[in-house]
């Protein structure tokens, strides 16, 4: 009955989406016609407005790892500009991915969640694989990816992060379980000279950056960037958990402070680039995870990440490129553990985790008479250090594990064109990871353009994500299986006229061996998501942009009678930036809104409870940024929570509380100045 209960809710989330596309899709007058030209900038006068319309599609490079429009990579795309950066005031990276169709985002105050199409676990991000400027910054620990302010790039050095939702282990192996989010940086050469950044914003906080870029004569391109952050966060929360005289009834003081250093450089000289970065995050918890003492500042974390990279790049006779890359990579983690009645009588236990690994990649591609391309490509990786170690109040040891393992994949694509309208794009990846069995992933999609303005795609795909090295440092956990997801998708975008354009996509995702943490240890269970995303987006002359988007997602747990924690069944996005003098003044109004979710958290026992649903909600932000009202000079002002709602995420499962409750209204001031 159960199963027949499945299918009928497959279809009709298929369903919906047919009778969506049906109601969207034209009707072409004439007989389909070959996608518009790619043109160059001073080509403008010469256009159609066909072809104009088509300049403005955003291209996107680590679909296929090669540049190409979004309405041509095998995925469901979306592209976060530089421009969305300033006009909606987005402080981290997180801001960013919260604002897309399919994405939320939930924080335990101390480090901020990703759930994708209906899944957020809590446990580092580590099924979506996170690069800058395709260098993986996946550590080798939790395999997670910070996204919040102990992401290792400052915002105001990013050019543009691309969004590639579904698996993509055909060309990344593992990691990319969900999707792939590749964030490409700015250059010398954009910026030219100096720039000085300073911001101030609520609970004292303070944020400055000095950035120097420049293209020398000679063909060296560099940049060089620092950034420093303080925080004290809120002077008080209150945890109704721990609401009695001797836990401070519940309130926990000064202890949401948060404090990061951070270093971007890069050096590109012909066909070489050296690049690299470090961020150093300290940051306080107030939530007491972890059975800890409430309301004690020794509950504290420490992120340590760093990486340099050196890439090659050269097109040879022929038509074909070469792609290399070397590099190094060290993350470290630190907390410490107060146990006691109160903070006067706790003890301190600490634990620091460590990884080091080095890798290797290389890349071949060819085009073939400009309409078909192939790509090898080959990688190779040492996580010659992981190591865990556990250290009583006494300095003795607890807990001291010391591991190693090497992985390796190479993998084949291949991009074709079948009619003049009509492409099809194949690869596949083989993985040896560590001592697991092989992992072979395909990828698979059609690319139809009925006419000009319209494209279909259809898409298949699977991806994996092995054990990480905190999931297997306990022998009581070694029977854990990789994960495994199988993905099916319908893909359908539309222009609209010279100004508008749309999207819908429907999505299957099934999961296999997906590990979870609940009761105190680590186990698999298979898993299903199914949804709707729709969008549309506008551009107007004058500037005036705006984008709509809603998602349904369905989650099931196919293993147990309980439903997954922090997976909102509604998603609904609102962005509108408003031209208000020319090109040199703009306000962005920016709504979220996200469903009630489910929540867990830790009895005193050890065991994983059902808690009480976390209401719906929905946030307004609003910003207004300025360029050049003074030369060379930038400012915004934002506030965030405009509304001051009230909400809070799901805790995570290492946490007494259910929900975690979140931050009020808030405000962001701040200055760029370009010498």
């Amino acid at each position: 009955m159960a199963k027949k209960r499945t299918r009928v809710s497959r279809l009709r989330v298929w369903g919906v989406g047919l009778l969506s596309l049906l109601a969207c899709v034209p009707l072409p007058a004439a007989r389909a016609a070959a996608p518009p030209r790619a043109v160059e900038p001073d080509d403008f006068t010469t256009l159609s407005l066909e072809e104009l319309g088509a300049i403005r599609v955003p291209t996107v490079f680590g679909a296929s790892k090669r540049e190409q429009k979004t309405t041509e990579a095998p995925a469901s795309v979306s592209v976060v500009t530089r421009d969305d950066i300033q006009q909606f005031g987005y402080r981290t990276l997180a801001d960013m991915l919260r604002a897309l169709p399919g994405f939320q985002v939930s924080s335990d105050r101390n480090h901020a969640f990703l759930g994708a199409r209906g899944l957020s676990l809590g446990d580092f991000n580590s099924r979506m694989l996170l690069l800058v400027d395709g260098h993986r910054v996946n550590n080798n620990l939790t395999d997670g990816a910070y996204i919040d302010t102990a992401f290792i790039l400052d915002v105001d050095l990013i050019d543009r992060v691309e969004v590639i939702r579904g698996p993509g282990s055909v060309l990344y192996g593992n990691n990319a379980f969900f999707g792939v989010i590749n964030v490409v940086t700015r250059g010398g050469k954009q910026l030219g000279g100096a720039e000085v950044s300073g911001a101030y914003g609520s609970y004292d906080s303070y944020q400055s950056r000095l950035t120097y870029g420049n293209s020398f004569k000679n063909g060296v391109e560099l940049l060089l960037s620092g950034t420093l952050y303080d925080s004290a966060g809120p002077e008080k929360l209150f945890y109704k958990e721990f609401n009695t005289p001797a836990r401070n009834n519940g309130l926990a003081r000064g202890l949401d402070d948060d404090s990061s250093r951070s270093f971007f450089g890069s050096l590109s000289y012909r066909d070489f680039t050296l690049e690299g970065g470090l961020v150093r995050r300290e940051k306080g918890d107030p939530t007491a995870q972890q059975f800890t003492t409430f309301n004690d500042p020794r509950l504290r974390t420490v992120d340590d990440r760093s990486y340099v990279d050196l890439k090659f790049t050269h097109e040879f006779p022929g038509g074909v490129d070469l792609t290399a890359r070397t590099y190094y990579d060290r993350a470290e983690y630190q907390i410490g553990y107060p146990f006691g009645a109160s903070p006067a009588d706790a003890v301190l236990y600490r634990e620091m985790q460590a990884g080091e690994w080095w890798g290797a990649e290389l890349q071949l591609s060819r085009q073939f008479w400009e309409k078909h391309a192939i790509t090898l490509g080959a990688d190779y990786r040492d996580d010659f250090r992981q190591e865990i170690h556990g250290y009583n109040p006494d300095g003795s040891s607890y807990q001291n594990v010391h591991k190693n393992r090497s992985s390796h994949g190479v993998y084949a694509q291949g991009d074709f064109e079948l009619l003049a309208n009509l492409h099809f794009n194949g690869g596949l990846r083989y993985d040896q990871y560590g001592a697991f069995d092989p992992s072979i992933n395909p990828r698979l999609a059609l690319i139809y353009n009925p006419v000009p303005s319209s494209t279909l795609k259809l898409l298949y795909g699977t991806a994996f994500r092995a054990p990480n090295f905190i999931e297997l440092r306990d022998p009581r956990f070694q029977n854990i299986h990789p994960e495994d997801i199988t993905s099916y998708e319908f893909a359908y975008e539309q222009g609209i006229g010279r100004h508008l354009r749309s999207s819908l996509s429907v999505f299957d995702n099934h999961m296999s061996d997906l590990i979870v943490f609940r009761n105190g240890s680590y186990a698999n269970l298979k898993a299903e998501t199914r949804g709707l995303e729709l969008a549309l987006e506008g551009n107007w002359a004058g500037g005036l942009r705006g984008r709509a988007s809603y998602t349904f997602q369905k989650t099931e747990n196919l293993s147990a009678a309980w439903d997954f924690a922090d997976s909102p069944g509604h998603l609904l996005k609102l962005n509108l930036s408003v031209p208000l003098l020319r090109d040199k003044l703009c306000a962005g109004l920016e709504y979220q809104y996200t469903s009630s979710r489910h929540t867990f958290f830790t009895s005193p026992s050890g065991a994983t409870v059902v808690g009480g649903d976390a209401a719906g909600f929905g946030v307004l932000n609003a910003t207004l940024f300025s360029r050049n009202l003074v030369r060379n000079l930038e400012f915004s002002a934002s506030v965030y929570n405009l509304l001051d709602q009230s909400y809070s995420d799901p805790a995570t499962r290492i946490h007494v509380q259910d929900k975690i409750p979140q931050d009020g209204r808030g405000f962001r001031l701040k200055l760029s100045y370009r010498f």
